[in-house]
């Protein structure tokens, strides 16, 4: 079979519910899916009952429900096919109950203390918006994970609510004011993966990227990445072999990874998925990570998903490609045609209620997107910085302040430009600003903050939920007008006050200048350095009541998400001490040792004065080392608070500082040191392994 062919083989879609359900049975499944009716336990019945004859048919034997936890990441537990028959005899069974609901032991998730000790069940229940699919015969079932008082114990139930809600402010916004009445809005997203490929021999050999993720010792090798010319360079051939794997698995799992290539980083590379409904396509990103994972091992290779393995190199992000389509397929990011003055005017509310919920929630926005490891990516000229901005370009801003009657601020001349033998040369309206966290890129917008390692479930109820609260500001404030042309006319006087407001959050300019920094402060626009940072305001701010106020988390479930995001916090740093403390002791300093060795002995015997430099120099640098190791210790030692914030915000002052300045004095060590005695996989030998 070709790859058209096989497209989809392990995943239970659409086509494959058609060819084994009865077809009343598979309109069921539709309309509940689309919320015009429930599915009763009888269909459900008959679906599982299909989904197991085609599950077994395709080579599966267990099936689990697959669902993610607050942690970020996904958990499942197997079950098997084969029960007991009241005879006792060995029997194939999978009922609609089990396809619909599963009971997995949810005491060892962070939960933000919503739970005793003893209240240890947690309910998972299958989301039959979402493809059941087959990886290594098990049938996976997308499911959302709940407590036993309906408490959200994951990150999908709020991503569906999210969802909901945007769909029935934009519908009903939309039918307000057009004549063609739409019954749904969708949310559709791509994403794009970036991530780091290893030598698997290499990465064993190093405790910092096996326990953390990244190298938190390394020094740059000669020829660093300005010189690789890595970007959509050639693919090594090691690489497209891993490629053509992961390709096979992804389109067998009904996934379209429609773009590959090499990234900026020596080592680094990119798969994007085509778009798909927004919890689909997070369910998918999930799997593409696991892929990418398991079957970097297959080619003794190593997948690094963290947003910054190594120093001093580009960082990976994930960028969260953002859209609007009505359930006809209209784009409601798209720029009309015409000159229809309602689809102008349809074009200006979503643009410019995007463009307010951002201005409005960016703290809410940088923590949806971020960690303490994304925080060494974000704001190093590689990556959108820390400051929350929207970029439109001047054509889209000029056409928006035209929509609304408004003073065009700035003239874009675009030059005419040929290229032989093509009649037609296609010029877009946008720009795609590299630099900007949040850029319009011609019917969607692309939030590039978001981190590699991360899932894009938090940032897309945050969109979701975010842009619905505006769109139902508007609404609110213009339903009542029952005159038509007033009713245009005051939701055009409204969106020009909001657009007012909100021009702050507007920049075309280069995000990573220090002139942009100033200028943002003098906006008013925060300036949130690192996560915690973001974590702290936005609760202080308030900005997380939005999700409140919409009925999207209650405050027990807010709480539990804020709790485990500080846990996080503290975690990551807690782990990466310990492991940089067990690196210096066991790798670095007898690796010092050796060296100080040889040189003495070679200097008691020749009597070389620079030798003697070079003796003392590396003797005063583990000197160095021993100090800071004791300032680790000490502060272990200490009480640092009565809280669990006060013990974290002590963590953040003391911990990346620290980590640096004993990495500074490693990297030194390192270049004073002959290969002989350095058994520390170097960055030369990591990016050079590849090729």
């Amino acid at each position: 079979m070709g790859r058209i062919e096989n497209f989809g083989k392990f995943t239970f879609d659409k086509n494959a519910m058609k060819k084994k359900l009865p077809y009343p049975i598979y309109l069921k499944w539709k309309n509940a899916i689309r919320k015009e009716e429930l599915l009763d336990k009888d269909s459900a019945d008959i679906i599982a009952h299909a989904m197991k004859e085609w599950a077994i048919e395709n080579g599966a034997t267990h099936y689990c429900h697959w669902f993610q936890p607050l942690n970020g990441n996904t958990a499942k537990k197997h079950e098997s096919f084969i029960d007991k028959s009241y005879e006792n005899l060995p029997i194939v069974r999978f009922s609609g109950e089990e396809l619909l609901k599963s009971e997995p032991d949810a005491s060892s998730f962070p939960n933000g203390g919503m739970r005793s000790t003893f209240e240890a069940r947690g309910y998972t229940y299958w989301d039959c918006t979402a493809n059941a699919f087959i990886m290594d015969n098990i049938l996976y079932i997308p499911s959302i994970f709940v407590s036993f008082d309906g408490i959200s114990l994951d990150k999908k139930a709020p991503l569906l609510k999210s969802m909901d809600f945007l769909s029935k402010q934009a519908t009903d916004l939309y039918n307000l004011f057009s004549d063609d009445k739409i019954f749904r809005v969708k949310i559709k997203v791509g994403l794009e993966q970036e991530f780091f490929l290893v030598d698997r021999e290499l990465y064993e050999k190093r405790v910092d990227l096996i326990n953390t993720g990244r190298t938190l010792i390394g020094e740059m090798p000669p020829k660093d990445q300005e010189l690789l010319q890595h970007y959509f360079g050639s693919i090594p051939k090691r690489v497209m072999e891993y490629y053509n794997s992961i390709n096979k698995k992804l389109e067998e799992l009904g996934i379209n990874s429609k773009t590959e290539h090499n990234e900026v980083a020596p080592g680094q590379f990119e798969v994007a998925i085509l778009y798909d409904t927004v919890n689909v396509s997070v369910d998918n990103n999930q799997i593409v990570m696991e892929v990418l994972r398991n079957t970097a091992y297959e080619h003794n290779l190593v997948c690094l998903l963290h947003e910054k393995p190594f120093k001093n190199v580009n960082g990976s992000g994930k960028h969260n490609n953002w859209s609007l389509v009505t359930n006809y397929g209209k784009n409601l990011f798209k720029l009309p045609k015409n000159d229809n003055e309602i689809d102008r005017l349809i074009f200006a509310i979503f643009m410019v209620s995007t463009v307010s919920a951002v201005n409005k929630y960016s703290s809410l926005l940088r923590v949806s997107s971020s960690s303490v490891r994304n925080d060494l990516r974000l704001g190093g000229d590689e990556a959108p910085p820390s400051i929350i901005s929207v970029y439109l370009g001047n054509e889209i801003e000029n056409i928006l302040y035209d929509i609304l009657d408004m003073e065009v601020k700035n003239s874009v001349k675009q030059n005419d430009f040929n290229i032989s033998n093509l009649g037609f040369t296609p010029r877009d309206t946008d720009d795609r600003n590299r630099t900007s966290p949040f850029a319009y890129t011609g019917g969607k917008f692309e939030f590039r903050m978001l981190g590699s390692m991360q899932s894009a479930a938090d940032c897309n109820i945050v969109l979701n939920t975010i842009v619905g609260a505006e769109l139902k500001n508007v609404l609110e404030k213009v339903q009542n007008v029952e005159d038509k042309a007033e009713r245009v006319s005051a939701c055009k006087n409204l969106l020009k006050e909001i657009l007012i407001e909100s021009e702050r959050v507007l920049f075309s300019g280069d995000s990573y200048s220090k002139e942009w920094v100033e200028e943002a402060e003098r906006r008013g626009l925060k300036n949130n350095r690192t996560y915690l940072d973001a974590l702290l305001y936005a609760k202080e701010s308030k900005e997380f009541e939005v999700l409140l106020e919409n009925n999207i988390l209650n405050d027990l479930e807010l709480s539990a998400v804020y709790d485990v995001c500080i846990e996080d916090v503290k975690n990551t740093y807690m782990l990466e001490m310990k492991t940089l403390v067990n690196m210096i002791n066991k790798d670095v300093i007898p690796s010092c040792i050796k060296e100080l060795n040889f040189e003495i002995n070679l200097n008691d015997r020749i009597k070389n004065v620079k030798l003697n430099e070079r003796v003392n120099k590396l003797n005063n640098l583990l000197e160095g080392l021993f100090i800071k190791l004791d300032e680790f210790s000490d502060f272990e030692k200490e009480n640092h608070g009565e809280n669990e914030i006060e013990k974290v915000i002590s963590l953040h002052k003391f911990i990346p500082k620290n980590l640096e300045e004993i990495r500074m004095i490693s990297d030194e060590i390192e270049s004073n040191i002959s290969r002989e005695n350095w058994n520390i996989p170097t960055y030369e030998e990591i990016f050079r392994a590849l090729n």
